[in-house]
Parts: structure tokens; C-alpha cells; sequence
């Protein structure tokens, strides 16, 4: 059963951390903004009417600092103060997705929060008078006429169209005198890089359930068998293990199709002999798994093909051994391709194999499967990583990646994925197993 109160906070994510956790974060940002500044952070919105079906995921770093999965939801985060923004209840929409909190006392005890207001400007009866209510640009207006600043998530570079962020700048901007807008961004990634004790669970929680999922997924690798039909099998094992559902599309690409990287149609029949890249993650609390194997569809790899094989996992050992506190993902990327380079073993036209190494060798994991955070940021107790280097050989329709979650610790790096088999010989076993 789902608890009543639970489900109208959203009731979208299988597991959520207490109402303190969030708190917390909340703290840290408000004690970098100055004594006159706000930051205005914006949730997700919710584009479904009336019938439409579908799956409301919040936006990530508004996810990361509330813990609240309300459509429409705005947070104003003042140094001494924090605020609680809500859409209105509509019940003839709650009718189609559910009930879900409004602007009152209740949910601000509910979701933790000082006070919970409404987004949208209304009004109330006072005395037999009609009296507004200030909506959102009207409550930021007011703070900024102090003298302040505003803290937005900003985007990373000047093209595209703007952002609902820019826009309600751009609306400010019209109705008041100069103000200085910041990043807030870098603050949230700042936080969100390294993984609290809470979180390092829930991520545990989320490599388990895809670890299930490709289990079973390799146990429907058979000659005539559909890639549907593996995905199918892997996305039961996520959903009985607890899982929400995909933290990505999922990639079944046989063949040809697994020399691209972003196949997610899905739609192939895997012939004998060939290969089948299977890269799929779990979504468990919002935190995201991302693995890949690669199975032999015969259930034996041929002798080129285990050479190719066996040459990624080497250059997948050497990623390894570079992940330690102040080491980088460059630096894994650069020995994953060194290694590739001197395996001795050639791809297409006899070039080196590290020219077939087209992809970056990794990517932080969280609440995204690609989490914020780049190359650079050197690597620290906390963070979570991931390792997956490939080679994609078109002209021989072979494509080969290996991929583990790892958590940097103190000494080294964990590989939160560690039961799950990667050499040739035990890949060959899980081909077929039902």
C-alpha cells in the first residue's frame, strides 16, 4: 500500500530520504548567498492534461535540495529564510494523476519546510475585502528592491533558445531596477558531486536492481531471439527488485546496431553469431545504475571476437587502477586508450584498436545517469564514476563495451557492481541460463 500522505507529495520515486536530508542541503546553499540575496530554484512542470499517460520525473538539482516530486514546484531560499513555492490544487486533474499537496500549513509539515506558499498570484477575503496574494515574481520583486542579488541556475553556454530560468530574469528585469544575477549552479553541483552516507545507499539500492536486470537480460541472449525480448526480461528483474523503472533508454544493439552508441530502438532479431552490447541502468529513490555487457548471441565468442574482448577488458583494468582520491576521469581515459593502443590487436584496415575507442571513458553518476560533473574535477571519497571502454569495429559489425559503477574511497575505488561477472569465459556462461 502506498501511504496516502506520501502519495500526494508525488509518490514517483520508490524510496526518498527524510525531510531532513533535504534541510540540510538547503542550509549550505542559503549560507553562501549574501544577506539581501535569494536563490530561485524551479521544478519540473507537467505538460500532461486531461487522459494523458505518463511518468512526471522532477528536475534533478530541485529534486536534490526538496525531496518534493510536485509538478510546478518552486523554491526561494533567503540566508535566514526558505520558501516553499506550489501550483493551486485542481481536483478535476487530480482525478487523472492522483492527489497532490497545495500551498498550506500541512505541507509545509509534511515536506519540511518553513513555509509553503502559493506560485501563482490569488486572493483571499479578509473582512468581507478582497485582499492578493503575491505569486512568485511578485515575492522575488520585493526581496531584490531591498538591494540584493538573485542566484538562478544559469546555462552553460549562450546558445539555444532561454531557459524558464532566463525568462523570468529577462521578466524581472523589465519591472525593476538592476540587480546582479549569479550562477547558482556550481553551488548545487558543488553538492551533489559527492555522495552523502544516504545516498551511497540508494545507489547501492539502484547498481543492485540493474545487476538484476542484466542477469536477466543475458538469460534471453539466444539466436532469434529480439532485442525487445532481452530488454523485456532485464526490465522485469529492475521493476521485482524495486526499482522505479529506466535511470536511461535502454541500448540492445546486435550486431551492426552495436556500433552505435545511443541505439535505443531496439527492434533487431540477434543472429548467431554475432555480438550484443546490452548498456542499461536502473532508477531506484531517483538514483540511476549504468552497466554494460557484451554477450556472444551463439553463447561463444569466436576467436576474434575474444581477442577484441579480451583486449577492452584489459584497457577497462587499466581505467581501474588509475581511480583513487586526486587522480581524474582523464586520466582513466588516457590509459584505457593507451592500453588499447599497445594490445597489439588491430581493427579496421589494421589501425591500432585505441582509434576505435570513440567515447569518453566515463561520466559521474547520481541522480543523473550523467550526473553533473566533467573530466577534470579530481576525484574525491564520495563520488561515484563510472568506467566503460569500447571499441566499435563497423566494418566487422562488432561492438564491444564493458562498463561498472565505481564509488571512490579513501584508498581506491569500489566497484559497486562487483558480483556481476566481466571475463569472457563467465560472460559466456550467462548467455542462455534460463
Amino acid at each position: 500500500m502506498i501511504d496516502p500522505r506520501a502519495f500526494r507529495g508525488g509518490q514517483y520515486a520508490t524510496e526518498l530520504e527524510s525531510p531532513d536530508v533535504y534541510r540540510r542541503r538547503r542550509a549550505r546553499i542559503r549560507q553562501r548567498l549574501g544577506a539581501r540575496d535569494v536563490a530561485l530554484a524551479l521544478g519540473a512542470t507537467d505538460a500532461r492534461g486531461y487522459g494523458d499517460v505518463g511518468t512526471f520525473r522532477q528536475e534533478p538539482g530541485f529534486f536534490y535540495l526538496t525531496g518534493v516530486e510536485l509538478p510546478g514546484s518552486a523554491l526561494m531560499l533567503e540566508r535566514e529564510h526558505e520558501t516553499l513555492l506550489l501550483p493551486a490544487r485542481r481536483p478535476a486533474l487530480e482525478a487523472w494523476t492522483g492527489p497532490k499537496f497545495g500551498p498550506d500549513e500541512e505541507a509545509a509539515r509534511a515536506l519540511g519546510f518553513e513555509r509553503v506558499v502559493g506560485r501563482d498570484p490569488s486572493e483571499v477575503v479578509v473582512d468581507a475585502r478582497r485582499r492578493p496574494v503575491p505569486g512568485l515574481l511578485d515575492r522575488i520583486g520585493e526581496l531584490l528592491q531591498a538591494g540584493g542579488g538573485l542566484w538562478v541556475v544559469l546555462p552553460g553556454s549562450a546558445s539555444g533558445d532561454l531557459t524558464r530560468e532566463q525568462l523570468l530574469v529577462q521578466g524581472l528585469r523589465d519591472r525593476l531596477p538592476s540587480f546582479p544575477v549569479h550562477d547558482l549552479g556550481p553551488l548545487v553541483t558543488g553538492l551533489r558531486i559527492r555522495k552523502s552516507p544516504g545516498e551511497i545507499v540508494l545507489m547501492k539500492k539502484a547498481v543492485a536492481a540493474t545487476v538484476a536486470a542484466m542477469n536477466s537480460g543475458a538469460s534471453a541472449v539466444r539466436p532469434g531471439a529480439r532485442e525487445g525480448e532481452v530488454e523485456g526480461a532485464a526490465y522485469a528483474a529492475l521493476r521485482k527488485a524495486g526499482a522505479e523503472g529506466w535511470a536511461f533508454p535502454p541500448i540492445v544493439g546486435s550486431g551492426q546496431a552495436g556500433c552505435i552508441l545511443h541505439y535505443d530502438a531496439n527492434l533487431g532479431v540477434l543472429a548467431r553469431g554475432e555480438l550484443v552490447v546490452v548498456d542499461i541502468g536502473a532508477r531506484h529513490g531517483y538514483y540511476c545504475g549504468d552497466l554494460t555487457r557484451t554477450f556472444p548471441v551463439s553463447g561463444k565468442f569466436s576467436r576474434r571476437q575474444r581477442r577484441l574482448y579480451d583486449a577492452v577488458l584489459a584497457a577497462y583494468d587499466a581505467a581501474v587502477r588509475t581511480l583513487k582520491p586526486g587522480s581524474t576521469i582523464a586520466a582513466a581515459r588516457k590509459a584505457t586508450f593507451a592500453s588499447l593502443q599497445k594490445s597489439g590487436v588491430r581493427g579496421d584496415g589494421g589501425r591500432p584498436l585505441g582509434e576505435f575507442f570513440i567515447h569518453g571513458l566515463g561520466h559521474f553518476l547520481g541522480l543523473e545517469a550523467h550526473d553533473a560533473g566533467g573530466e577534470g574535477p579530481k576525484l574525491a571519497p564520495g563520488m561515484i564514476v563510472t568506467v566503460e571502454p569500447g571499441v566499435y569495429l563497423a566494418g566487422e559489425g562488432v561492438g564491444i563495451r564493458i562498463e561498472d559503477d565505481y564509488l571512490i574511497t579513501r584508498t581506491g575505488a569500489e566497484n559497486l557492481a562487483g558480483a556481476l561477472p566481466r571475463d569472457a569465459d563467465a560472460i559466456e556462461a550467462m548467455v542462455g541460463m534460463s
